[in-house]
């Protein structure tokens, strides 16, 4: 029995040679390993490092995703794949030794179609930047409770960095390669309506490194929410109403202003003005709270500036979604 790790690449030159060694370290008696890096033709020297790995592990295969984006990765490892059972795993992201093990053993058990491990996330260096990102998504306040990364054992509705039974995969078609992000969503989502089940598992855990730096981590935050309003659009099972708050957030950002200048020169009132400035305050005070709890659980006097960073990700989500559904519209 086989099974075939599909790994998405794009100028991983950093990370690569950590995430292979973690891939051959997994410890595993019930299956074979094939590990299918599925690159999207990177200009850096991620295939290099590759295509020496290989030359010393058969079973690591370099695979062209000439299309780059991720679902074409993923499908195209699917193709490739000699296993009958898969696992998606990110180059971002370090597993424990006995992760696809355990994950398998849980399928198994579970009789389901889909596990994924326990999600922690762990910043790769300690630079200030990217501990910045690491604080925002351990924050139920930062990323939602219902993020991946807070997922809690048992049946669930969505698996990152799963182990599947590959046919369903193949069954459904494979992987949506019109969605540049949310396509494990879609996929997640996509299962639950074919009638397949899905399980976390807390039996083994995977670290997720999030954007290394400020700027990556608010383009990440602009991106994810520009995909949520595009992932509506194409399958709106897969969203659900978490996905949408920073949206709602910044529309009352946008429209109190506006609706307070209105009410200004006709009742010559201040209610809407009051309100933006509630929403402002709430949310700093929000984010001071959360700030708080994120001291208790690590101190660092540097987590101060995070109410001001929880507001300016969540705005740039927010104003990513916006952007999106205004695209969409158009």
């Amino acid at each position: 029995m086989i099974l075939s790790i599909i790994c998405p690449t794009y100028n991983e030159e950093n990370y690569i040679a950590t995430t292979l060694e973690s891939f051959l370290h997994q410890q595993h008696h019930s299956f074979e390993l094939e590990i299918l890096i599925c690159d999207g033709m990177s200009t850096d020297a991620t295939r290099t490092i590759v295509k020496q790995i290989a030359e010393k592990n058969s079973n690591v295969k370099l695979v062209d995703n000439i299309n780059r984006k991720t679902p074409f990765a993923f499908n195209v490892g699917l193709r490739e794949a000699k296993g009958e059972y898969i696992a998606i795993l990110g180059a971002h992201t370090k597993y424990d030794n006995n992760y696809l093990q355990a994950c398998f053993d849980d399928l198994i058990k579970h009789n389901v179609t889909g596990v994924s491990g326990r999600v922690i996330t762990q910043a790769a260096t300690n630079n200030f930047e990217a501990k910045i990102g690491e604080w925002v998504m351990l924050s139920n306040f930062g990323v939602s409770g219902n993020s991946f990364r807070m997922m809690k054992e048992g049946f669930t509705h969505s698996v990152n960095f799963p182990v599947f039974k590959k046919q369903a995969l193949i069954d459904l078609g494979g992987y949506n390669e019109t969605m540049e992000r949310n396509q494990d969503n879609d996929m997640n989502q996509r299962l639950i309506d074919a009638g397949h089940e899905l399980y976390c598992t807390w039996k083994t855990t995977c670290y997720y490194r999030p954007p290394a730096s400020l700027n990556k981590l608010m383009r990440y935050a602009f991106k994810g929410g520009f995909w949520n309003a595009k992932s509506l659009y194409l399958h709106h099972r897969s969203m659900r109403l978490h996905h949408f708050v920073p949206f709602f957030f910044v529309l009352a950002l946008i429209a109190l202003p506006i609706l307070g200048i209105a009410e200004y020169l006709l009742f010559a009132t201040t209610y809407c003005f009051k309100g933006f400035a509630a929403i402002v305050v709430l949310h700093l005070i929000a984010g001071c709270l959360a700030t708080i709890q994120s001291l208790i659980q690590e101190n660092n006097f540097k987590k101060i500036i995070l109410p001001f960073i929880f507001f300016g990700f969540h705005f740039s989500y927010g104003w990513g979604t916006l952007n999106g559904l205004l695209k969409q519209n158009k």
